[in-house]
């Protein structure tokens, strides 16, 4: 039981990492579109690989430089990728089961040349760059074929609840002494099961990384109503359906949110784009 919950925690913390921009550096901002940018990069070299099971020391790892057209993933899978091609926003649907339970190990990089171009353009440009080489890569290697569907879903809205936020603020950095603002700090999000459930403990997470992770766990959009905009620390905690049979159990997620984040999560249904799977198959090692 343990290893299946471990399964779904590596699998919530790719998502995690996708959703919130953590770790993955080339989409740490949201991709804007832009109709009159055609992207063209595609990968030159493509390695893709089954990962080993999982065992005690297994781990999820991103890297994607943002001035670069390398693209590396230790122990990722597939459904985690496809949803960082085409975004978050929209449920998956008609994803084979092996998409979330399988991991691989990925490497892609094109030529000296494209990491020229890549440095001399803006970063919303390399995002859409990176997106569009990696939707390549997947029909190409994974025969992915998709379509855009709009169909009534259930979403979440995540609002303020009446007693106020109660999460704590992350405390705004001194000022430089040079003049020059730091960086912000980057959104981190560490999750951890036990028999009672699943644990996340935010550190410097804005609400889009927060928004991720709430996504990944309802397995629906969740748009943010809350008009935060500052950074938090926080730890939730909520049960799952391998600790229902546990007297000390976590509450749901949904009562979990409401109690220690002091946010809550609305249901509704809207006409909202559905990514549909029309064909994918394993890839083949190379």
């Amino acid at each position: 039981m343990l290893r299946i919950a471990q399964r779904h925690i590596f699998l919530i913390a790719a998502l995690v990492i996708f959703a919130s921009g953590a770790g993955l550096h080339a989409q740490s901002t949201p991709i804007i579109e832009e109709p009159n940018y055609k992207p063209t990069l595609t990968f030159d070299i493509v390695s893709i690989r089954q990962a080993p099971p999982p065992d005690a020391n297994f781990h999820v790892s991103v890297s994607s430089p943002p001035h670069s057209s390398r693209f590396e993933a230790t122990n990722l899978p597939l459904k985690a990728l496809i949803q960082i091609a085409y975004g978050f926003e929209a449920p998956v649907v008609g994803a084979p089961e092996w998409t979330s339970s399988t991991f691989y190990n990925i490497q892609c990089r094109s030529d000296e040349a494209a990491d020229a171009k890549l440095a001399k353009i803006t970063d919303n440009e390399v995002r859409l760059e990176k997106r569009h080489a990696i939707r390549l890569m997947l029909e190409d290697r994974l025969g992915l074929k998709i379509h855009l569907e709009t169909r009534n879903s259930a979403i979440y809205n995540l609002v303020v609840t009446k007693g106020g936020v109660k999460m704590q603020p992350t405390p705004a950095p001194p000022p430089p002494a040079d003049g020059e603002a730091p960086p912000p700090p980057t959104a981190n999000v560490q999750a951890r099961g036990s028999q009672h459930g699943l644990e996340f403990v935010g550190t410097n997470t804005n609400m889009r990384a927060l928004i991720g992770t709430l996504s990944s766990m309802v397995e629906a959009p969740v748009v943010d109503k809350t008009g935060l905009t500052d950074a938090y620390s926080f730890t939730l905690q909520f049960g799952r359906d391998w600790s229902a049979n546990d007297p000390d159990s976590w509450p749901s997620i949904f009562t979990a949110v409401q109690e220690q984040l002091g946010l809550k999560l609305e249901a509704v249904h809207e006409a909202v784009p559905n990514l549909v799977i029309d064909h994918i198959t394993k890839p083949t090692e190379n």
